[in-house]
């Protein structure tokens, strides 16, 4: 794992925490933002027993989110600054949007990614109970464009 993944997971561990189970939360249990249902499958797909995600290791935390997030979303192939956005988007809001930022970026604007990523939490608090949750995804935003700032 080289070093840009490692100051890419930092950032992402200082917002993800520690074991959190919000019944708002549509992920559900978490601990250092792997979900139960992560965390069954990385297990399974090693040929392990299901275990509380509460008992998560760190050394367990980096190898599925290098695999299941960096290595998936192609960070490894990226710019400095695409490869920490992509990640982190990756894993606040699945594989799925990286994709669709990284076309609204046109792949060379970060300002225009952090923007359509602004945009999709706006859009996510308009439903139900998530508004709640939308202060925190913005500073989160925000500490992201410093971030990569400094890279």
């Amino acid at each position: 794992m080289d070093e840009l993944f490692k100051r890419a997971l930092k950032f992402v561990l200082k917002w993800e925490g520690g074991y959190v189970n919000n019944p708002d939360d549509k992920g559900g249990a978490t601990n250092k933002g792997i979900t139960q249902n992560t965390y069954n499958a990385w297990l399974k797909s090693l040929g392990l027993q299901s275990r509380d995600v509460r008992n998560i290791t760190q050394q367990e935390v980096e190898q599925i989110y290098y695999t299941n997030y960096w290595l998936k979303a192609g960070c490894n192939k990226m710019s400095p600054i695409f490869a920490v956005l992509a990640f982190d988007t990756a894993v606040n809001m699945g594989l799925a949007r990286v994709n669709q930022f990284l076309k609204a970026a046109q792949w060379k604007y970060p300002d225009k990614f952090i923007e359509a990523r602004r945009a999709k939490y706006e859009e996510f608090a308009k439903y139900g109970n998530q508004k709640i949750f939308l202060k925190g995804w913005l500073n989160r935003l925000n500490a992201l464009a410093l971030e990569i700032q400094k890279l």
